[in-house]
């Protein structure tokens, strides 16, 4: 067999090994197609949208399974997450872009601005006794009920000599009478009725560790004398009496209970010995941001840090001699 022929069959053997090598993965895949169904109606900075990308065969079929993987030209104007799940976030036209395999599709996103069109503020009335101190929510609405974020809001009270408002949306209590506390955003302002009654705010201790009232607090077995005890604590009730005309105060009521154990028949058996009543109390001052420093005047130096919110007023309280804290609540007006 000559040279010639020889290279020839080589050739043609090597073609065949060149044919038979086209794998289906690698290869791609002939008339397939990528498509994101638009987005209907008007989308806003804010919005949440989930858009819709779609891979179909020859045939025009959806293929079921098919990867797709979701991006942005812009990841200051739109965060993609999976699914097509798209958070628009200021203005203006952002591109959004699927892709599945080497096929890609993009869609255009026309973001629009939001307007305030109103602005409330929450609870729309307010009826505080002197020196009582809680917070109000502002929300700034824009088309179709969307709630607007991160835009500045000034707030104020029509007559700070009996409601005062802080930029944190504190209110407090100053003396009896009737004023609005007003918050404005764009232009645009939104006010609740605050009605300060002529006595005292007194909100009674309701809650420990979210518990109601009484709630325990901590037990421990000792031994005395030879003796097996049980100890336990209890807290009982209190309340926070706050005041623009004398000094605000506090007290915390807990009670002790002493048992004496026995094992009688392998079973311990718990006789109450003793009970006894404390409390600790002292005064309270406002600090700079409008909280309260509730310092005891029954155990020194010892200070609690009270934060106001809608519901009361809630207490890290420190628990005396270790570095253990409570979380008390004192809660303002009924169930």
């Amino acid at each position: 067999m000559s040279k010639y022929a020889m290279s020839a069959r080589t050739l043609l053997v090597l073609a065949a090994i060149a044919a038979c090598s086209d794998s289906p993965s690698t290869a791609p895949t002939p008339n397939r197609s990528l498509t994101i169904a638009p987005q209907a109606g008007t989308i806003y900075e804010q919005d949440v949208v989930t858009l819709v990308a779609t891979v179909r065969d020859a045939n025009g079929a959806p293929v079921p399974g098919a990867t797709i993987q979701w991006s942005t030209n812009d990841p200051t104007r739109a965060e993609v997450g999976n699914g097509g799940v798209v958070t628009l976030l200021k203005p203006g036209n952002v591109t959004i872009t699927a892709r599945s395999g080497q096929l890609t599709a993009s869609i255009v996103a026309n973001v629009q601005p939001l307007t305030v069109l109103a602005v409330q503020v929450l609870p729309d009335s307010l009826r505080l006794g002197r020196g009582d101190i809680t917070v109000v929510g502002v929300r700034a609405e824009g088309i179709g009920g969307r709630t607007i974020l991160g835009r500045l809001v000034k707030i104020t009270s029509d007559d700070p000599s009996i409601a005062t408002i802080d930029a944190a949306g504190r209110v407090r209590a100053i003396a009896a009478g009737t004023t609005n506390v007003r918050a404005t955003a764009d232009g645009v302002s939104g006010t609740a009725r605050i009605t300060v009654l002529a006595a005292d705010a007194s909100l009674p201790l309701h809650q420990l560790n979210g518990a109601r009232l009484p709630a325990f607090i901590t037990g421990d077995s000792v031994t005395v004398f030879g003796v097996r005890e049980y100890h336990e604590v209890f807290a009982e009730g209190g309340d926070l009496v706050l005041s623009t005309l004398g000094r605000p105060r506090y007290h915390v009521d807990v009670r002790y209970a002493e048992y004496n154990v026995r094992t009688v028949n392998g079973t311990k058996v718990y006789e109450l010995r003793h009970t006894s009543r404390e409390q600790d109390f002292g005064g309270v001052q406002y600090d700079a941001r409008g909280d309260l420093l509730m310092t005891s005047e029954y155990i020194s130096p010892l200070s609690h840090t009270a934060i106001p919110d809608a519901a009361g007023i809630n207490v890290r309280f420190r628990v005396p001699g270790t570095d253990e804290y409570l979380n008390l609540m004192y809660r303002r007006g009924p169930e």
